[in-house]
């Protein structure tokens, strides 16, 4: 059953709740209702209410309890009554998380003889967002008919709107005998937190005047965790006193029962593995610093990964959290990777370096394993506190460079003529069809981003102290390949061995009797409920990878009517969004910057922080400006404020293919739709160029574009428009660059973003937070060839992934210019992309 509440409830539960409620409080007669055991008798084995005494255990009262517990609790309870003599009485489990069951024997005398009956409960619940409810079956065993016991549906809801307050309602309708009872409770938590409950309830069975109930209320204080106590008193006269002690993942308590007089009645016990309780931390004293978290990064580091078939992928933002779970607690001493077959972009690289850099300021070791490395893979290492080498590995050093391919010859020989529409001095996305080699503005920014770049990396060796800058430089020049022994003659590697050295390793640095374990084993050993009421803070985590489109890449029509619900979504409190894209089309960069800036409208404003990747560069930019901050990692491109085009036309490749055309037309320049329709690559290529005419137009076009790009960035950046004007004309920045110009607001990464999310959006810092991910991750990656022969690709399966991810940058800008012919694009310069932009996941 749902709550009797002032919520929105679905239609079905609110009237079988008003018909309880009917039944509950209709004229009846003067008759007992056999049936439903009364709760007042059967409550005694809680400490508290049914919707405050979380736990399998209050399950048996309000099923909904079932959809509270995070983890599957085991509750064991008992009686001192003596009903039996030298026999354990009136005892009980409960079980289950999700789904759950509950066994509860009665044992009483009844005309002086020991009398029995045991009840069987199944129940699920569910909820989120502080929404829970339930329902459940229940059946007795053999000696049912002594104890007027029937069989029954239970239906039950828990609210918790804040962190103060908690409501509950259970209703239970006997299959037979026509008994029905109710059960409402409340609890008031006015610290907001577990120190400090007050709480009663009140219940009704059929027949029972609408004040003719049993009432019920008492306190319970934990003045820290693992220890409580609870006075709970009725008007049936009757006081019950629990006190009760929770070590780590087991609990027990016992609670004595007293008559109005004071004479101490039974007791009940009840002991708990896994109890939605925090305990007393012995397991952080005992192993305080002993642990070391072991990692194996074989694979790529990618923003999403299937659920299944994707095991060569490693999601980023959960190895994020491993190593922040890992930094954070007190048991682990350090931290062990593997980073043999690890492939990741720049960005992240510098991010998880930084991580680990972390953790070491925070007394944590850090140990790596190396074997075939190159520049990225070895800054990322230069983070340990000892690197391990493989004694067959090699290091690949020779510095970092930017080249780039020209095509213009080649679409000569084919006979496809191209015209590039550059009006912005340093926006050269199309000179590699219109040119040979890199102009001379190219060359400039080129230059400015190696030289950054280099810098970066020399920072990174020369900070940990493994180098010098002129031992650094001069290894870069004259060993540009250095075998392990060369390495450890720099001083660059701690110790030549093979992946099975690196316990011995980590435990010359820590405790020797070190014990090593998994993030997932960490996480199942040192896991603590979240005892707060109240839904959890959402922060949305949106994915903007791959080039800007509609339907692929950022998705731009379906992101932005994502990002509407998320701002009339009251339970997501902030959204971070991940930007990584080389731009493409300016209508979804501007649907979704459009969305970014209503994020800012009151009364109900909600932040928005960007995180950028490795590029986010034009309509990259374009999506990131509107944000409240932007982060950006040293190593992000980004910037290239600038608009850009092109135009391919027949110049003899039909006469080489043998390929015609032939048209009918109505408007002078209507022929520019048409062309040669080129087999297999459903490419239109135009039969002639524009004239000057035509290109003027396109000029307008291009000139207003640019304006509205530099007055919205102005806008957003709060910078005089001249200002951005000097930074734009589609020059590409690093971040730390970008930061200098205003462009940015931060250098961080995507935990940095997340942690500014929650400060913005007044998250208190210890709160836990719920991480929602757009788009999902897809379901399943389908093996290379079950794809060719289904036609059935990974991107169609949901997962962050263009469809044309097998081209080539540059085969995938000439086929949008085909595609949209005459239309001005937001696109980085191909020579500036880093190869793990693609396949763009």
């Amino acid at each position: 059953m749902r709550p009797l509440a002032a919520v929105a409830l679905p239609a079905a539960p609110v009237a079988l709740a008003a018909l309880a409620l009917a039944l509950l409080l209709a004229p009846a007669p003067a008759l007992a209702w056999d049936g439903l055991a009364p709760y007042a008798e059967e409550s005694d084995v809680l400490s508290k209410t049914p919707g405050t005494d979380d736990g399998a255990i209050g399950a048996m009262f309000n099923p909904a309890q079932w959809g509270v517990l995070e983890k599957g609790e085991l509750g064991f309870f008992w009686s001192d009554a003596d009903v039996r003599p030298n026999a354990m009485d009136s005892w009980g489990l409960a079980f289950g998380q999700g789904l759950g069951m509950s066994i509860r024997r009665h044992d009483a005398r009844i005309d002086g003889e020991p009398a029995n009956v045991t009840d069987w409960q199944i129940g699920t619940g569910t909820g989120k967002r502080g929404n829970y409810s339930g329902m459940s079956f229940g059946f007795s065993g053999p000696g049912k008919g002594a104890f007027n016991h029937q069989n029954f549906l239970g239906f039950g809801s828990i609210h918790r709107p804040n962190r103060y307050l908690s409501t509950g309602f259970t209703t239970r309708f006997a299959l037979s005998g026509g008994d029905i009872d109710g059960i409402a409770d409340i609890g008031i938590r006015p610290l907001g937190d577990p120190r400090l409950l007050l709480f009663a309830d009140y219940s009704l069975s059929r027949g029972d005047r609408w004040d003719g109930g049993p009432l019920a209320g008492g306190v319970a204080i934990r003045p820290f965790h693992g220890f409580e106590a609870a006075a709970r008193w009725g008007d049936q006269d009757r006081l019950q006193v629990t006190a009760g002690l929770t070590l780590q993942r087991a609990g027990f308590r016992a609670t004595p029962q007293y008559d109005r007089d004071g004479n101490l009645g039974a007791t009940r016990y009840v002991a708990r593995v896994q109890p939605p309780e925090r305990g007393i931390d012995l397991d952080a004293h005992r192993a305080r610093g002993r642990r070391f978290v072991q990692m194996d990064l074989k694979g790529k580091a990618v923003y999403q990964k299937y659920v299944y078939g994707d095991a060569g992928s490693i999601a980023f933002w959960p190895l994020l959290e491993k190593i922040r779970m890992a930094t954070e607690d007190p048991t682990v001493g350090g931290i062990v990777l593997n980073l043999s077959g690890f492939q990741a972009s720049a960005a992240m690289i510098w991010e998880l370096r930084e991580k680990l850099l972390e953790a070491r300021a925070r007394g944590k070791k850090v140990v790596v394993y190396i074997d075939q490395v190159g520049v990225s893979g070895f800054y990322m290492a230069t983070a340990a506190d000892r690197i391990v080498m493989d004694p067959r590995g090699f290091v690949t050093f020779p510095g970092i460079q930017v080249s780039r391919t020209y095509l213009k010859r080649t679409l000569d020989k084919l006979g496809i003529g191209f015209d590039e529409w550059r009006y912005y001095r340093y926006k050269s996305a199309m000179e590699t069809f219109s040119r040979t080699d890199m102009s001379p503005a190219d060359r400039e920014q080129n230059q400015a981003l190696v030289d950054a770049g280099y810098a970066e990396l020399a920072s990174g060796f020369t900070g940990t102290g493994r180098a010098t800058r002129d031992k650094f430089d001069r290894t870069v020049n004259d060993e540009p390949l250095l075998t392990p022994k060369r390495v450890k003659e720099l001083g660059w590697v701690d110790v030549i061995g093979r992946p099975d050295t690196l316990k011995a390793v980590a435990k010359s640095l820590g405790p020797r009797h070190a014990t090593f374990v998994s993030p997932g084993t960490l996480a199942a050993i040192r896991w603590q409920p979240d005892e707060e009421w109240g839904p959890r803070p959402e922060i949305a985590l949106v994915y903007q990878i791959g080039i800007c489109a509609m339907d692929e890449g950022i998705k731009g029509r379906a992101t932005s009517k994502q990002l509407r619900k998320y701002r009339k979504d009251q339970g997501v409190k902030a959204v971070v969004i991940r930007a990584d894209s080389p731009g493409g089309d300016p209508l979804a960069s501007d649907l979704v910057a459009g969305e970014i800036r209503s994020f800012g409208a009151k009364p109900r404003a909600k932040p928005v922080i960007v995180s950028q990747g490795r590029v986010a560069a034009s309509g990259g930019y374009w999506i990131s400006m509107d944000a409240d901050s932007i982060l950006a990692t040293p190593f992000t491109m980004t910037a290239s404020i600038g608009v850009i085009g092109g135009w391919a036309w027949n110049e003899g490749f039909g006469k080489k293919t043998g390929l015609t055309s032939d048209h009918v037309q109505r408007g002078s320049s209507a022929d520019l739709l048409g062309g040669l329709r080129i087999p297999l690559l459903g490419a239109t290529l135009p039969e002639r160029n524009l004239t000057d005419h035509e290109r003027g137009q396109v000029k307008l076009l291009f000139e207003d574009l640019y304006d509205d790009f530099v007055a919205k960035v102005a806008a957003a950046r709060r910078l005089p428009e001249a200002r951005v004007r000097e930074v734009a004309e589609g020059h590409v920045f690093l971040g730390r660059d970008a930061l200098e110009r205003g462009l940015v607001d931060r250098i961080g990464g995507l935990g940095d973003a997340v942690l500014a999310a929650k400060r913005a959006a007044g998250i208190r810092p210890d709160r836990k937070v719920r991480i929602v991910e757009y788009p999902k991750p897809g379901f399943i990656r389908l093996p290379k060839f079950l794809e060719g022969m289904t036609g059935v690709t990974g991107a169609r399966l949901g997962a962050i992934e263009s469809e044309s991810a097998a081209l080539p940058y540059e085969a995938r800008v000439l086929q949008a210019i085909l595609d949209r012919p005459g239309q001005p694009l937001l696109l980085a310069p191909g020579e500036v992309l880093p190869a793990e932009v693609e396949p763009l996941r």
